[in-house]
């Protein structure tokens, strides 16, 4: 909303919703808002950090592996919670 000080300042502010429906009915239309663009760009975005948090993994998973290597229980262990943590990043 637009107002005007005694000064003739004008400032916004913003208007308050006073319901629930309101004000998800206002967020979806701001989300709409949003160009193709913008909305690829944040999705290659996701895609990148999710690659960097799984190389990050699998580089720190490679050596418990060798340290472990002695024991098959030990490394199938591990390759079952890698794959776990390998799905949960791509969802």
């Amino acid at each position: 909303m637009k107002f005007e000080d005694s000064d003739g300042f004008t400032y916004f502010r913003k208007e308050e919703l006073k319901t629930k429906h309101a004000k998800r009915k206002a967020q979806k239309k701001a989300e709409a808002k949003r160009t193709r663009a913008v909305k690829k760009d944040a999705q290659v975005t996701k895609e990148h950090l999710r690659e960097q948090i799984l190389s990050k993994f699998e580089y720190q998973i490679k050596f418990v592996r060798e340290r472990n290597a002695a024991s098959n229980e030990n490394v199938a262990f591990i390759n079952k919670v890698f794959a776990k943590v390998r799905q949960a990043i791509s969802e």
